[in-house]
């Protein structure tokens, strides 16, 4: 007498595993059928005690079955095998996918990937059987290495590609962490860099250090430069000592010499306090063939800017100290109406602090133009940068010492955004360091 024996098992191997175990080679599969959770597989076989039954017409099924286990196992063997060589084989410009592959195989989830589902079992049309109740098996498996080849070039990939673009997620959400705690450290405002990730969503970029510089520098840059040519006007460098508001004043008119050789120019020393930058200014003044007049009183200032009958363009270099700017500028600002053109240009050296350049910025509020001067020297910092971002006029000149003609340039948005980037850089290797 056959007794009925329900099996449910996660695959086809275990079930097929534990009917071997309890009821030996005498069983005989009648059906079975997908179920959630794994497989479930009907046996018949011999009640305890009762004689064998004749099986000689359903032993084939039981041995198809097994070969068919077999066969899975070598395509699973296969598969793994080119799967392998592929995503191990290098490659000068890997792929996205194939980025991800080498992270899996780096990680041991790829034998994860690689392992082909279990195989589908469903029945074949009915035939005249001696237990009418069983349906015959047969098993869905490639029998070539031409179809393993299909199989592995098609294998899974919707379910790759939504694990690569969760990946791509947590990697973006890491950058940004990452970047933001990097950026925090070189001294980058926390309030910027989080409306540098709003503007820039999530990092993607190679180089984000290259795209934060450019954000900096779009934000810097000065839209209008001022003019420093085209009729009378009056040009003034502001800034603390050590600035280097003597040497921009000259490449100042150096620049507007060459523009204008025709323009009437003239340096005016309004510090009689800092003799040396009076020796500096003068010697710049043989050099571009440009008269200096010195200043000692105030008055001596309103009566020179407001005498336009000698249609004069004059370039001021005007004091360090903030209490004699201030009368100075106030003088400068009541005739501003009696002048055709007056431009204020602040210099930031690259030797500043932070906090120096906030106080000037504080000091001098209504300030033309900036300028970064002294680039040759030193780089400026990124709390610097991230400041002048936020405060400020625009930066409309970049001047090193090196040159006083070549020295001074009116920079671009890539210019500035390579200043920006070598001094983001130059921070980062000193960090590290």
């Amino acid at each position: 007498m056959m007794q009925r024996t329900k099996i449910v098992a996660e695959d086809s191997r275990e079930a097929m595993a534990r009917i071997m175990r309890d009821f030996g080679e005498d069983a005989v599969i009648l059906s079975t059928r997908n179920v959630p959770g794994g497989i479930e597989i009907v046996a018949g076989h011999p009640a305890k005690g009762a004689p064998k039954f004749d099986v000689d017409d359903e032993e084939p099924t039981l041995a198809r079955l097994k070969k068919a286990q077999k066969k899975q196992q070598q395509q699973a063997d296969v598969i793994a095998e080119r799967t392998s060589d592929v995503l191990k084989k290098p490659s000068a410009s890997k792929s996205a996918s194939q980025k991800f592959a080498d992270i899996l195989l780096e990680s041991g989830r790829a034998e994860e990937l690689l392992r082909p589902s279990g195989f589908q079992f469903k029945p074949a049309p009915k035939a005249n059987k001696t237990t009418p109740k069983s349906e015959e098996l047969t098993v869905d498996a490639p029998e070539t290495q031409e179809v393993a080849a299909v199989e592995t070039q098609k294998f899974d990939d919707r379910r790759l590609n939504a694990i690569e673009q969760s990946v791509k997620e947590i990697r973006a959400m890491l950058g940004q962490e990452v970047m933001m705690s990097g950026l925090k450290s070189a001294g980058a405002s926390p309030a910027l860099i989080s409306v540098f990730l709003a503007q820039s969503g999530a990092l993607a970029s190679i180089d984000p250090d290259r795209r934060f510089a450019k954000f900096l520098a779009d934000r810097m840059l000065h839209k209008a430069p001022p003019k420093l040519t085209g009729g009378p006007r009056v040009v003034l460098t502001l800034g603390p000592s050590g600035s280097g508001k003597t040497t921009l004043l000259a490449q100042l008119a150096a620049k507007a010499r060459i523009e204008s050789p025709d323009e009437k120019l003239t340096f005016v020393n309004a510090d009689a306090n800092r003799f040396g930058a009076a020796e500096q200014l003068r010697a710049y003044g043989k050099i571009l063939d440009v008269p200096v007049i010195d200043v000692e009183h105030p008055a001596e200032l309103a009566k020179l800017t407001t005498n336009s009958g000698q249609r004069l363009s004059l370039f001021i270099d005007m004091p360090s100290q903030p209490h004699e700017n201030g009368v100075l500028l106030d003088i400068l600002e009541r005739h501003r109406d009696e002048l055709p053109e007056m431009y204020s240009v602040g210099a930031i050296a690259a030797n500043l602090s932070t906090d120096a350049v906030d106080r000037m910025l504080s000091r001098y509020p209504n300030l033309d133009a900036l300028a970064l001067t002294k680039l040759d020297e030193a780089p400026l910092s990124l709390s610097t940068f991230s400041l002048l971002s936020l405060r400020g006029p625009g930066v409309a000149f970049l001047a090193s010492t090196s040159h006083l003609v070549k020295g001074l340039m009116e920079p671009d948005s890539d210019m500035l955004e390579s200043v920006i980037h070598s001094s983001l850089v130059g921070s980062e290797a000193e960090q590290l360091n």
